[in-house]
């Protein structure tokens, strides 16, 4: 992405609050452009006027909204969903990204942070603390306090060869951007969003975060 990429972007909950870091003056050097497409006051709201506002990403105040807005439009919305949450709140962090969420950013995190956090999640990547990332992949791996998620191996077979083939390229470049990953496999960004989607569903995981663990615990790096 440069600094000319648009990034559509559509505010759910307290608009100016979530607005306010996106106007904000620009660094130098910093990528992309944000444009609000639209307010809605729930994630009802903004299902219903997905089609209308056709947004990149989803910018959602939890405190206003709520931990089931979050699922909704993780599970029924139209673009990835960025949440925004109380400082140094922890607990709710691990739950909005275990309700679908593709990352978190709290109010006290600085414009350009916050800007970036849009932009990665834009790009297909997850954005949180590495706190909330270790207690996540403590649980998803059934090390975190006898609270593992098991998720059934059958599903593994619904992959097509394609979407296998990128799993195992994410493990094999796990620290590897959206970009990066779709060059490796000679596609476009949008077309790999579009199978990770699809993988997310089949698996039954709300995340990139889910999917490494998961992948690594079923070993699909070696898988057929």
């Amino acid at each position: 992405m440069d600094r000319f990429t648009l990034i559509r972007v559509m505010l759910v909950g307290d608009g100016p609050t979530l607005a306010a870091p996106l106007l904000a003056p620009r660094g130098e050097g910093e990528d992309g452009t944000f444009e609000m497409v639209g307010e809605a006051a729930s994630a009802a709201e903004a299902c219903a006027r997905a089609a209308e506002m056709r947004p990149d990403v989803v910018l959602l105040d939890i405190e206003a909204c709520g931990i089931g807005a979050v699922a909704r439009l993780a599970t029924q919305g139209p673009a990835p969903v960025l949440v925004f949450v109380p400082n140094d709140d922890a607990q709710v962090r691990v739950k909005a990204v275990r309700a679908g969420a593709r990352g978190v950013v709290q109010k006290q995190d600085e414009p350009c942070v916050i800007r970036k956090a849009v932009r990665k999640v834009y790009e297909g990547e997850l954005w949180l603390d590495r706190i909330s990332t270790a207690k996540l992949f403590a649980e998803l791996l059934g090390t975190g306090e006898g609270q593992g998620l098991r998720l059934p191996e059958g599903r593994i077979a619904n992959l097509t060869s394609r979407e296998s083939d990128i799993v195992r390229a994410l493990l094999r470049h796990e620290g590897a951007s959206s970009r990066e990953l779709a060059q490796g496999l000679r596609m476009s960004e949008q077309t790999l969003r579009n199978h990770f989607s699809s993988i997310y569903r089949k698996l039954g995981i709300p995340n990139r975060v889910g999917l490494v663990a998961f992948a690594a615990r079923n070993r699909l790096s070696s898988a057929g």
